[in-house]
């Protein structure tokens, strides 16, 4: 198989906007077609509802635009049945995927603690860190042993670190396969920020997980062929962390410049994965620190919070933390059709502390024309200048008066609103991604000598 390293063209996050089969792209010259894709992922991607899943399809997107792909296998666990409707969603947008039967496995491995013995014993027994340990049981390796086996395939696409998990079992029934590992986020990064906060024996057990993730992440990146990264702060981690050398992958936003709403209400939203810890923790300090204080001086604002991983009382209604029932602030949970939100609000407040990779929150409201003020870590990730694409504070009462600044300025929020735009302009389209993608394909990026350097830990799977 013979790959080349040039292409232009498409991607996409979630939403109406994209179809790969509208795309125009040209293979470049002396190219070979016919590459297949078996993508291995652990959630189903649809609805694009979490920022995990807007990753996954904007790869998806960018992999089915490239003429020379002909055929992607999507494979993936999940914790819910897929509906019809849902499977033809995806399809409408990605027409050269092919979809294998999701396999039960949950997500969320603590909502079904049978599971927790298991992933407990792998860990004490072989040395498998939770990141990996939690995706492992028996329905689902024989469910990728047969899927595995049903075809040849030119590439298989590890989505995440903890699909890893089963790479001497792709080794073995793929061996002339390409491997590519995407990763979403430094996990060893993100056990190494949970340890810290620990104390007593709980930072004995935290730092322990850390250092087996760690010697795990290291050892996938060594193994595989080719490592996709979410932001350049990644790879260079990777790098550090395994000698590889890590492509960076641009999310592509697909966006059409929108006029400034008229409103003059001082409404704001906040949107994202409401179960992830830097969220829930971002959430609480802004609720408990900050929002007093932009009420003091705006007592009629208003924020939204919306978002997936609240549970929901017998009326069906989102259960807030207590730290988040403030007056002013309405926890609707989750939002089916996010545009409203974004169209009647003057700015979206992002407080994240923790976490890893790029957060899509922010690229989501650029791409709505809606202004933003995060922390540090919110904007970690993204080459963005504090003050100029987005408002950046660490400090409870900077971010109170940088989002009661935007409350008050309308020229405030038309300079942040156009930098939103001009960065997705420069950073998050089509062409870079795809350029990426394919040299990840081709290769280049990593020694093929190194398929045979597989991890202990993996290769007991």
């Amino acid at each position: 198989m013979t790959f080349c390293a040039e292409h232009a063209s498409s991607g996409s996050l979630a939403g109406p906007a994209f179809n790969a089969a509208s795309m125009p792209v040209q293979s470049a010259p002396g190219s070979v077609v016919s590459v297949r894709i078996l993508f291995l992922g652990t959630d189903f991607v649809w609805p694009a509802d979490g920022g995990g899943r807007v990753r996954t399809l904007s790869q998806l997107s960018v992999l089915s635009s490239l003429p020379d792909v002909e055929r992607i296998r999507l494979f993936t666990g999940g914790e819910k049945a897929i509906g019809e409707e849902d499977r033809a969603a995806l399809l409408r947008q990605l027409p050269k995927l092919d979809l294998a039967d999701p396999v039960f496995h949950p997500v969320h491995l603590f909502k079904h603690p049978r599971y927790v013995p298991h992933v407990a014993w792998l860990r004490l027994a072989h040395g498998v860190p939770y990141i990996a340990g939690k995706w492992d049981s028996a329905s689902f390796r024989t469910a990728l042993e047969r899927e595995l086996s049903r075809d040849a395939y030119d590439v298989v696409w590890l989505n995440g670190l903890g699909i890893a998990h089963y790479l001497s079992l792709v080794r073995r029934l793929q061996p002339k396969a390409r491997v590519i590992l995407d990763q979403h986020n430094v996990e060893s990064d993100r056990f190494a920020q949970f340890a810290r906060r620990q104390r007593g024996a709980k930072k004995l057990l935290a730092d322990a997980e850390w250092r087996a993730t760690r010697r795990f992440e290291r050892g996938v990146l060594r193994a595989v062929d080719a490592v996709a990264a979410i932001s350049d702060d990644d790879a260079r981690a990777y790098h550090e962390l395994a000698g590889v050398e890590a492509l960076t992958v641009p999310q592509v936003v697909s966006f059409v410049r929108r006029e400034a709403p008229s409103t003059n209400e001082q409404h704001f939203i906040w949107i994202g994965n409401l179960s992830w810890a830097p969220n829930a923790r971002g959430l609480s300090w802004f609720c408990g620190e900050v929002w007093p204080r932009v009420r003091e001086r705006l007592p009629d604002a208003r924020l939204e919070i919306a978002g997936t991983g609240l549970s929901t009382d017998a009326g069906g209604a989102a259960r807030a933390p207590l730290a988040w029932r403030a007056p002013g602030i309405t926890t609707l949970g989750f939002v089916a059709d996010l545009s409203p939100l974004y169209e009647r609000s003057i700015a979206m407040v992002a407080p994240i502390l923790g976490g890893a990779g790029v957060r899509m929150k922010l690229l989501e409201a650029f791409r709505h024309g809606v202004p933003v003020v995060t922390t540090p870590d919110g904007a970690a990730g993204l080459p963005i200048t504090p003050g100029h694409e987005a408002f950046v504070e660490a400090d409870a009462a900077a971010f109170g008066a940088r989002t009661i600044e935007l409350a008050t300025s309308s020229e405030a929020r038309a300079r942040l609103r156009e930098a939103g735009y001009s960065f997705l302009e420069e950073h998050n389209q089509h062409p870079a991604a795809q350029r990426v993608v394919w040299a990840l394909l081709g290769g280049g990026a990593r020694r093929q000598a190194a398929r045979a350097d597989v991890p202990s830990t993996i290769a007991a799977s």
